[in-house]
């Protein structure tokens, strides 16, 4: 015997209520004088015999029936062959992978998707009336199609028809504590979670989190249905930059091989452009009141002179190939490069962006000639997606405006109107970099400073004779590090400094230091502080294979939020944004929803998740913005799955099997389906008590008067 709400199994102590009752009202035996004993009548000792039993009878029934109640309500149920078969309800929850991965190609044609929606409907089809389910289709995060457990099969139904794999990652573990905390809150007799997936190793970031993970495993059964795609040989696109040459532009693809034939593989470049009329303006070149309707976009032919170059990758069986392939022209706003297709078409193609509107604008301003940190900005522009323009101190304040990111370049000073451009940009949610070298004034730049939220800037310091600072790692996990060591204390490159400077952080978080009491990085909201000397005699960081891919992705990260060269799906576009209608189009030109968040003062645009690769235009009324890429995550590409073997030991023995999808999957699952829920048994009980109840209660009140006093 089981219970599904235990809990209430506490109201048994209701059948004490009766017993305390008669306690508390039972009378007890007056003496009263009679002047005569004539009107008296004699009573039996059997009557009072009687009388005695019928009470207790009627105590044991009405405590009987509150404790059949009680019962009835905590749900006991018999499980196994002794409940009958299909006698319980039944909770089912399916959890169906729509990741990237599951557009593979099935062995029967269509895809893993496919596949997947057709065990579901087989699942549909063993449900009973009393039977629910939850389906949760899951990538990154889980996304449950209704808040709870349904009964509605039409509802489910049309859900199952919906089911479509996307282009995301997997995260495993994310779904199945999902669906722990979805079973542990059911109260069905029968609990069974179905997990339809093709189980890609990539989806288990820790091979040991599932063991860990708690779970109602020994109180469900839990059914594996592992799809396997046509073949598991797959070559994906991985990466794909513009990069710069000594004849011009040139594109940088890089790709993945996953036991396919080694040889070259062929790869071709293609314009992205809009169909149509595109009336988006460049970008300051419309008005930014009203909304117009942009065209979408679309890859071009090369009979349309849209293609923009061919090239082979020398890819080998298992591992990683890179290449340069020659542009005829840079495309606006981006291109597509494809390979041929293969086991998964998802990852054979992968998008770029180009043009004023992919680049972000840099307005540096700096003292004296060309500094290493200008040297470093300028390095690989356009290509870079960095277009710096050095300016005055004259035209700082008028072309302030137009910026997406200021650099402030180890400037002494600067003047009033400057330095009121530059606070200004910033408090309008701008973005700013300041790097604090040699030359810096600490009695001008501490005002400034203390404005970003940033303590004092100190004197320089020394390293001793034979000694040097390293540039060492103070956070971890941001996108400014990107690629840099992870572990915090571990060094960022073999620089040298002999030279530093001393900063109080204040409020700022320090991403990099020297040590512990000199901080050599400090984010400030939408700012950076870098406080470094960059002079040839006292350090030679400016020279070291870590100087510039951490100065352009500080300013990446500073203008659009991340240094990638694109988003994957499921991630959410953010900038800076000033007033106006902004919005955010899809290369269908279908408007992705977004939304201002200011906070601090600063206004920034956030879109929803984006879910289909493709090149995405960013609108502010009519003008044209900026564009960004969306491409799959790189993890997806592999195909190959967790073993059988690992899966099942996940749970709690004999708690897990793996099934085939089709007539199978709807059998087994018949065959085990066993239970009986016995509530209506006992509310049908404590009915009949209360009846019997009532009959006895009234025996005897009918009966005629004694003699004596008729």
């Amino acid at each position: 015997m089981n219970f599904l709400n235990p809990l209430f199994l506490s109201g048994l102590a209701a059948a004490a209520l009766p017993i305390l009752i008669h306690l508390f009202t039972r009378r007890r035996p007056r003496e009263v004088e009679f002047p005569s004993l004539e009107f008296l009548s004699e009573v039996h000792q059997s009557e009072i015999r009687r009388l005695k039993l019928k009470q207790w009878l009627l105590l044991a029934l009405r405590t009987l029936a509150v404790a059949a109640i009680a019962i009835a309500m905590a749900r006991p149920a018999l499980r196994g062959s002794a409940g009958g078969r299909s006698g319980a309800a039944t909770t089912v929850l399916a959890l169906v992978d729509v990741s990237g991965s599951m557009n593979a190609a099935a062995p029967g044609g269509g895809t893993l998707g496919s596949v997947a929606r057709r065990a579901v409907d087989d699942l549909l089809s063993t449900l009973g009336p009393s039977d629910e389910m939850l389906l949760v289709p899951y990538d990154r995060a889980p996304h449950p199609v209704t808040p709870g457990p349904s009964s509605d099969p039409s509802r489910l139904r049309a859900a199952v028809r919906a089911l479509d794999p996307g282009a995301a990652a997997t995260d495993h573990a994310a779904a199945l504590a999902f669906a722990a905390r979805s079973l542990a809150e059911s109260h069905s007799l029968n609990r069974e979670l179905f997990w339809i997936s093709d189980f890609q190793s990539s989806g288990f970031a820790d091979s040991g989190a599932m063991r860990a993970l708690a779970g109602p495993w020994d109180r469900a059964r839990i059914y594996l249905v592992p799809l396997a795609p046509r073949t598991r040989a797959n070559a994906a696109l991985t990466s794909a930059m513009l990069a710069p040459t000594e004849t011009g532009t040139a594109l940088a693809i890089e790709a993945a091989a996953f036991d396919v034939p080694a040889g070259d593989l062929a790869v071709s470049a293609r314009a992205v452009t809009a169909t149509g009329a595109d009336i988006a303006a460049r970008p300051g070149s419309a008005s930014d009141t009203g909304a117009s309707p942009v065209a979408p976009l679309a890859s071009g032919s090369p009979a349309g002179g849209a293609d923009l170059g061919r090239g082979f990758l020398a890819l080998p069986s298992r591992g990683r190939a890179s290449a340069l392939i020659p542009l005829s022209r840079l495309p606006e706003p981006g291109g597509e490069v494809r390979i041929p297709d293969d086991a998964l078409p998802l990852d054979d193609a992968r998008w770029f962006t180009s043009g004023p509107a992919a680049t972000l604008r840099v307005l540096l301003r700096e003292d004296g000639g060309p500094s290493p940190l200008r040297l470093a900005l300028e390095a690989g522009s356009p290509a870079s997606g960095l277009t710096v323009e050095a300016v005055s101190a004259a035209a700082l304040a008028a072309r302030a405006g137009q910026a997406d990111v200021i650099v402030i370049a180890d400037c002494e000073r600067l003047s009033p109107p400057e330095l009121q451009a530059v606070l200004d940009f910033w408090r309008a949610g701008g973005a700013l970099l300041v790097a604090l070298g040699s030359r810096s004034d600490p009695a001008f730049w501490n005002a400034a400073l203390r404005e970003l939220g940033v303590g004092a800037l100190g004197a320089t310091e020394s390293a001793p004779a034979g000694s040097a600072w390293r540039l060492k790692v103070s956070a971890t996990g941001h996108p400014a590090l990107a690629g840099f060591p992870s572990r915090v204390g571990e060094p960022l490159s073999a620089a040298r400094f002999g030279v530093i400077r001393a900063c109080d952080p204040g409020r700022g978080r320090v991403l990099l230091e020297y040590d512990g009491s000199h901080p050599a990085l400090i984010e400030a909201p939408h700012a950076m502080v870098l406080v470094t000397v960059l002079d040839p005699a006292a350090t030679d960081f400016a020279v070291s294979g870590a100087f510039l891919p951490l100065l352009h992705q500080a300013v990446k990260v500073l203008g659009r939020g991340t240094a990638s060269a694109s988003l994957t799906p499921g991630d959410r576009y953010h900038a800076p944004a000033s007033t106006g209608a902004w919005r955010i189009l899809d290369s269908q030109g279908q408007e992705v929803p977004v939304r201002l968040e200011t906070g601090g003062g600063v206004t920034r645009i956030e879109s929803a998740p984006l879910d289909r690769p493709g090149i995405y235009r960013v609108m502010r009324g009519a003008e044209l913005r900026s564009v960004f890429a969306v491409n799959p995550d790189p993890r997806e590409s592999n195909l190959a799955p967790e073993s059988e073997a690992a899966l099942l030991a996940a749970f709690p023995a004999g708690r897990a099997r793996a099934v085939q999808p089709g007539a199978d999957l709807a059998r087994r699952v018949r065959e085990a389906r066993y239970g009986r829920e016995l509530w209506r048994e006992f509310v049908l009980l404590a009915l009949l008590l209360l009846a019997a109840e009532m009959v006895i209660a009234r025996l005897g009140m009918g009966g005629t008067l004694p003699a004596a006093q008729r």
